[in-house]
């Protein structure tokens, strides 16, 4: 169990936010906080940090190795890519249009204490301008964007694909049914798991991870 792992253990009755300031304050990083400007649109929508428990439980569930790169769109502040670094030791992308967050992103990690940040790195892109590198192995989506947008996306991740033939995973996390729909009816990804987020998916079904493999 890494150090991650038994803080969560630990802290069963902290609420999320101050379950996420503990760990935060472990890595040395600040990714606790929901965009509240109103910046966000239709097809862009509001930057919101996944759960730390939604992450355990989705680690639990799909582990990484080290070989992996993992690419996460909307990545705000980088909680994503700080956690996966530091319980899995893999690379991760994280790509932002928001300036802002894309240079607060840059600051924790100045300040991150894992020891693989070297395998870290923050990128300010539109996702559907955004090539993707050909080691990217995972890609991650909590909702930030519309299927408007996130149609461009995947035909980034297929052109990606075709250049370099390797497994893709794509994870979603909270989708729309309009983005699972396009996903299944017109692109080459198979869906092969879905996790259940947290207890509440009998109340939200969208709370819910869709597991894709290209």
């Amino acid at each position: 169990m890494n150090h991650i792992n038994q803080l969560i253990a630990e802290n069963q009755a902290l609420s999320d936010e101050a379950l996420a300031k503990k760990i935060d304050s472990f890595l040395k990083i600040h990714t606790e906080e929901i965009q509240t400007d109103d910046k966000d649109t239709f097809h862009c929508h509001r930057y919101e940090p996944t759960p730390y428990r939604v992450l355990d439980t989705l680690a639990q569930e799909l582990p990484l190795t080290d070989k992996d790169v993992l690419l996460d769109y909307g990545s705000g502040l980088g909680r994503l890519s700080f956690y996966c670094n530091h319980v899995f030791h893999c690379g991760a992308i994280g790509v932002e249009m928001v300036a802002d967050f894309h240079r607060r992103a840059l600051k924790n990690l100045e300040n991150y204490r894992g020891v693989h940040r070297e395998r870290l790195q923050f990128t300010q892109a539109k996702a559907e301008d955004y090539e993707i590198p050909d080691e990217v192995t995972v890609i991650y989506c909590f909702n930030p964007f519309s299927t408007a947008i996130f149609r461009s996306v995947l035909n980034q991740i297929e052109a990606s694909y075709e250049r370099c033939q390797r497994p893709i995973t794509l994870i979603l996390y909270y989708p729309e049914d309009t983005t699972v729909f396009y996903i299944e009816r017109h692109t080459s990804f198979r869906l092969v798991q879905e996790i259940a987020a947290c207890d509440d998916i009998g109340k939200d079904r969208r709370e819910r991870f869709c597991v894709y493999r290209l």
